[in-house]
């Protein structure tokens, strides 16, 4: 009986390493890394679990098959890492410092079986990369197209119109494939989960119009002079698009299909982020340079602020000069939103000095003899009572800030092409009004 059971194991090691012997388009998720590792984990799986490790062709290559549905992964106090049953607490797998493990599910379906981490499925495997600090990193191992399939329910509403679903898919997948190797190389990882880099939930959020997005452009990447284009992308711009060199100050030359784009399909207006407004005190105004990294250069004093850019859409170049003549220059539109990022959801906007009533429970007429009066708009009326003399509120001094959109404004807007799509535009034309000068082709083909 023992030794039938030991044939059968090392048949289903036998055959799941042959299905995963070939070199596959996996791309690594980082779910608690870097500033984020950790020293213990839960992981809790469809249908027991399998442990082993990524090959140097990037499969995975099985050690040990469990039945127990939930472990706990911890760092020891000898420097090993070892994976617990949750329930007996008896040790089922060990690795080493340096080295990392991968755990799944059994079977092998890759797809519908899943890992449960922090309360979401994830899908394939999941890497347990050890730190020399005793952490260790969480990543999910996942293949590409199935990642893709992650990313967007979570970027776009699956409500929307198969043409927004198909751009914004290929879109995702032309990030995905350029930002390897990027930011978070150093831990070992590929992309992470949040908006850092593209919103990812395993398969927790997976939908029918999402997943056939995916399906439908499959491999489908942008081009521009024949290499993937950094094909970045926001919320709401606006009526009028940022350019690269707008929102960050790099060249224009490098990044051409991130340009000034007018979008008048886009009804901005009726979404509830689409228009908005804010006017900040010179008491609020103080307070964002005080928590600013311009504390050091101007005083909380501001006396002005001076907008030195004409173009419409986006602002740059905006100087802050405070009450002594010091000043600072907000050179870039993404410098604008963050200074401002308390108000702003975009540095799309107008900026006006305003004065607002600091008490608009009621007004006071005061006739004198020459007639009506009149003061200056910050300063509070007195008057002369029955009662003895008493103020009128007056009015406090600020900036008026008269904002479109929500986000940095670069690249493909998601809700400017929901309404591209509703007024019959492709998803091929999407892309190419968002990324002008662009071309979309097949990813293997590159390779």
């Amino acid at each position: 009986m023992k030794k039938t059971k030991l044939f059968l194991l090392l048949l289903m090691m036998l055959m799941f390493s042959l299905c995963c012997s070939a070199k596959e388009d996996y791309v690594r998720v980082g779910l608690s890394f870097g500033k984020s590792a950790v020293k213990s984990a839960s992981f809790s799986f469809s249908s027991g679990f399998q442990a082993g490790y990524i090959n140097e062709q990037g499969s995975f290559t099985p050690a040990m098959f469990f039945a127990s549905n939930a472990v706990r992964a911890e760092s020891t106090s000898a420097g090993t890492f070892k994976i617990f049953d949750s329930e007996s607490g008896g040790a089922l797998f060990e690795w080493q410092k340096g080295k990392e493990a991968v755990i799944c599910p059994s079977g092998s379906d890759r797809v519908s079986a899943y890992t449960v981490y922090s309360g979401i499925k994830y899908p394939y495997y999941i890497i347990l990369s050890s730190n020399s600090d005793g952490s260790f990193n969480v990543i999910n191992y996942v293949e590409t197209e199935q990642y893709i399939k992650g990313v967007l329910p979570g970027e776009v509403y699956p409500s929307w119109h198969e043409e927004a679903l198909k751009a914004a898919a290929v879109a995702t997948r032309t990030f995905t494939y350029q930002s390897r190797g990027g930011k978070h190389k150093a831990n070992g990882v590929d992309l992470c989960k949040s908006t850092c880099c593209q919103v990812y939930s395993g398969i927790s959020k997976c939908t029918a119009t999402t997943n056939k997005a995916t399906d439908d452009t499959k491999g489908q990447v942008l081009l521009y002079n024949g290499k993937l284009i950094t094909a970045v992308y926001h919320a709401i711009s606006g009526g009028i698009t940022e350019s690269a060199a707008g929102a960050w100050g790099s060249s224009a030359a490098l990044y051409p299909y991130l340009t000034v784009v007018e979008t008048p399909f886009e009804d901005y207006s009726s979404l509830s982020n689409g228009k908005w407004s804010k006017f900040i005190t010179d008491k609020e105004l103080s307070a964002l340079v005080a928590s600013s990294s311009y504390k050091n250069k101007i005083s909380t004093n501001i006396k002005s602020i001076t907008v030195n850019d004409s173009t419409p859409g986006y602002l740059n170049n905006v100087t802050l000069t405070d009450t002594s003549g010091a000043s600072v220059e907000l050179k870039t539109s993404s410098q604008v939103r963050s200074f401002f990022s308390k108000y702003a959801i975009s540095a799309n906007f107008t900026l006006e000095r305003k004065y607002l009533p600091t008490d608009s429970g009621q007004t006071t007429a005061v006739i004198s003899a020459d007639g009506a009066y009149t003061t200056s708009p910050d300063k509070a009326v007195y008057y002369l009572t029955a009662d003895g003399k008493k103020s009128a509120a007056g009015a406090s001094g600020g900036y008026l800030l008269d904002g479109k959109g929500y986000g940095h404004g670069v690249g493909l807007s998601q809700y400017g092409s929901q309404f591209a799509a509703k007024a019959g535009y492709t998803y091929t034309e999407i892309l190419g009004i968002y990324y002008p000068g662009t071309v979309i082709a097949d990813y293997s083909a590159l390779n």
